[in-house]
């Protein structure tokens, strides 16, 4: 009952609360008049490439940061993405003043390759990848978090694995409620309308996916940056040249037991654009985990939230203040 009664608060806080570009949430119909939040300049250097090759021969891509004996916060990208893109974006290398930042790039995107040099498919055990890789990197215990695709990672991690993690943090992502449950009719209504960095966003996205193809030597680039916007925008989608696949095998899916939010004893923060189903997508995360936090960027979309020159400083502030806070004192 407090639940609902703090819920239906919230509902009238939406409709009612002043709009500012740092507020948490924005109605909608003000949204348009509101300023658009301060950006974090594109990187291009101050992180190290590197190369781990896991049991299987798959030789996955990372970049690193920040001091060697820091707490470990490992960041994964969203579909289509790139390890690059937490680091070129300044919110991963915001962390590394206090903390060793390692972005991992997932089977089926940029220069994680198959023992045959080639792309490979996704599997659906991208988790055991990261667990492998942290037992072979010595790591006991890391922050977690990841961007659209990288969030469902996070998601199952949290299910298989909550043990090994400080805190969680979802960026454009979260853990929905089950279609048609009672509580997938309580969710708040989302902003309407578009986040007017959209179609920037979309430009600059396409043209990292061209860069990052041709640098891992995906045959045609123009194929691979649109097959990445494709996936970009529906996270089922190939995110590979169909024509330029790794022959070994996609690994036997293992099962993972459902995620327990009631039972997270780690603090979790997830921030999602205004324009981006925020309430879909972080309702459940609000209602189950003991220790959630959620941010709202105002104005923003999906991409507009993430990719490299148009990540706001808001993000960053408020990913830097979670992890800090959550470090092991």
């Amino acid at each position: 009952m407090r639940r609902l009664a703090t819920m239906l608060a919230l509902g009238v806080a939406m409709i009612a609360a002043p709009s500012i570009a740092t507020a948490q949430q924005t109605p909608a119909a003000t949204a348009a008049a509101v300023k658009e939040l301060p950006n974090i300049p594109a990187l291009t250097s101050g992180w190290k490439d590197k190369f781990w090759t896991s049991k299987d021969k798959t030789k996955f891509h990372y970049c690193e940061a920040g001091p060697a004996n820091g707490t470990v916060v490992i960041l994964i990208h969203g579909s289509g993405g790139t390890a690059t893109n937490w680091m070129a974006n300044g919110l991963g290398m915001a962390l590394t003043k206090t903390n060793r930042v390692i972005a991992l790039e997932m089977r089926g995107h940029g220069q994680t390759v198959g023992p045959d040099g080639k792309r490979q498919r996704r599997t659906p055990n991208m988790d055991l990848d990261v667990l492998e890789f942290m037992d072979a990197m010595g790591i006991k215990k890391a922050h977690i978090g990841g961007f659209s695709m990288g969030g469902s990672i996070t998601g199952q991690l949290l299910a298989r694995a909550p043990d090994r993690f400080y805190s969680a943090h979802f960026g454009g992502s979260g853990v929905r409620e089950v279609e048609g449950s009672e509580f997938a009719k309580m969710i708040p209504p989302e902003p309407v309308g578009t986040a007017p960095l959209d179609a920037k966003a979309r430009e600059l996205y396409d043209a990292r996916a061209k860069a990052e193809a041709a640098k891992a030597g995906v045959g045609n680039t123009n194929t691979a940056a649109s097959i990445s916007a494709a996936s970009a925008a529906s996270p089922n989608a190939a995110s590979t040249d169909q024509s330029n696949l790794s022959s070994q095998p996609v690994p036997v899916a293992v099962p993972r037991p459902e995620i327990n939010l009631k039972a997270l004893n780690i603090p979790v923060l997830a921030v999602v654009g205004e324009f981006d189903t925020p309430y879909a997508r972080t309702h459940r995360l609000w209602r189950e985990a003991p220790n959630f936090k959620r941010v709202i960027l105002t104005n923003r979309g999906h991409l507009s939230s993430y990719i490299a020159g148009l990540a706001p400083e808001l993000y960053r502030d408020s990913l830097v203040e979670f992890i800090t806070a959550n470090n092991p004192k």
